[in-house]
């Protein structure tokens, strides 16, 4: 399934695995179980860099901190 993803707007991954396209000027992932309390991954993902997660827990939401770009594609 594709998606587009606008700025810091908040996504839902029903699988374990999702990819997002690179944006103009990068963004840290965080991941949350209620849209409420979030946590920042690991690493931020730098510009025009396409990011692959693999292993996570299928339902939980997704934002791009940071991201400044309102239509970023993704594959869920």
């Amino acid at each position: 399934m594709q998606a587009v993803i606008h700025g810091e707007e908040p996504f839902k991954c029903l699988k374990d695995t999702f990819a997002v396209a690179g944006t103009s000027a990068g963004y840290t992932l965080n991941y949350s179980v209620d849209k409420v309390n979030w946590t920042a991954w690991e690493e931020e993902t730098p510009a025009n860099e396409e990011l692959i997660v693999n292993g996570v827990t299928p339902y939980m939401y997704f934002k791009l901190a940071g991201n400044v770009d309102e239509n970023v594609n993704a594959i869920f």
